[in-house]
C-alpha cells in the first residue's frame, strides 16, 4: 500500500452546498481556530450552541487528543466537532464506540475497501497506521465528538516523529478524495447512528465493532487513567462496551486507557 499521496486536488469546502448536505447538523465554519472541541465546549457553556451542530475548521492550530495528547493536522485533513444531544441510554464511554463505527462505515464507502479497523477506544487504523482519531466529551447536555481524519494529507509535511505512524484515506483508496465528500459521507453515517431512532441497538453496534476491532486476539498493554497497567490478550468488547483483556490474574474489563500493541 503506498504511503505517499499525490498533491491534493480538492481540499477546500464549498459552504453553500456543504450547509445543505450536512442537514440536520447546523454548520459553524471557521477558517482558523485553535480547537473545534475547545470552541464547541465554550459555546455550549455560554448557551450559544444548540445540538445537532457541526463545527468545521479549515485549519486547526492546537487540536487536542485524549488526555494531554496533541492532534497535529495539515492541509488535506478534516478537523471537526459534531455536537449531539445526549441520549440517556448511551453511557459516556460508549459514545466513541458508536462514533468510531460511523467513521469506519464512511471510510469504507469512500475507499471501496473494508480493510480499515477500529482501535479501542478512539482510533481508526489501516495496516496499523493511523487514519483518524476521536475525542469525545460530554458538556452541558451534549456529546461533543471531535474528529481528525487524514484525507489527502501530504505525508512529507507530517512531522518526522509522526510520519511513520500515519496514513491517509487517499492512500487507502488509491486516489484523491474531496474533503467535502469525505465529511458529508461520514456525517450521514453519524446521523444515522446517533440522531436516528431507527439505528437499532447498542448490541448491534458492538457486533459490527467487534468484527472490525484491530486489537482482537492481539497482545496489548493498557495504561488506565489512574496509573494501573493491564497487559494481556484482547478478547474484544463486552455487552457494555468495555474492553476485555485476558491476563494471568483473570479477565479484566476496562472503560478507558491508552493502548499499546505488543
Amino acid at each position: 500500500m503506498p504511503r505517499r499521496t499525490m498533491p491534493a486536488t480538492d481540499n477546500s469546502y464549498h459552504l453553500a452546498t456543504l450547509r445543505r448536505a450536512l442537514k440536520p447538523f447546523r454548520l459553524y465554519f471557521y477558517t482558523r481556530i485553535r480547537s473545534t472541541n475547545e470552541h464547541a465546549a465554550k459555546l455550549r457553556r455560554s448557551g450559544k450552541l444548540y445540538a445537532p451542530a457541526i463545527l468545521v475548521a479549515a485549519r486547526q492550530l492546537a487540536g487536542r487528543g485524549r488526555g494531554s495528547n496533541v492532534w497535529w493536522s495539515g492541509p488535506g485533513s478534516i478537523t471537526v466537532t459534531f455536537v449531539i444531544p445526549i441520549d440517556a441510554g448511551i453511557l459516556p464511554h460508549q459514545v466513541p464506540i458508536i462514533a468510531g463505527l460511523g467513521v469506519l462505515r464512511g471510510v469504507h464507502k469512500l475507499c471501496n475497501n473494508t480493510d480499515s479497523r477500529l482501535k479501542w477506544p478512539n482510533d481508526l487504523l489501516h495496516d496499523d497506521l493511523k487514519l483518524a482519531g476521536l475525542l469525545c466529551e460530554r458538556v452541558e447536555g451534549a456529546d461533543l465528538i471531535g474528529l481528525g481524519l487524514n484525507v489527502n494529507l501530504d505525508l512529507d509535511e507530517v512531522p518526522s516523529s509522526l510520519r511513520h505512524r500515519v496514513t491517509t484515506v487517499a492512500a487507502v483508496a488509491g486516489r484523491q478524495i474531496s474533503v467535502q465528500k469525505a465529511l458529508t459521507t461520514i456525517a450521514a453515517e453519524l446521523a444515522g447512528l446517533l440522531l436516528s431512532k431507527d439505528f437499532g441497538s447498542f448490541a448491534q453496534v458492538l457486533k459490527e465493532y467487534n468484527r472490525s476491532h484491530a486489537l482482537k486476539d492481539r497482545r496489548v498493554r493498557i495504561s488506565e487513567p489512574g496509573g494501573k497497567v493491564v497487559q494481556g490478550i484482547c478478547e474484544g468488547l463486552d455487552q457494555e462496551g468495555r474492553l476485555l483483556v485476558r491476563t494471568p490474574a483473570g479477565l479484566q474489563r476496562l472503560v478507558a486507557g491508552n493502548v499499546e500493541l505488543l
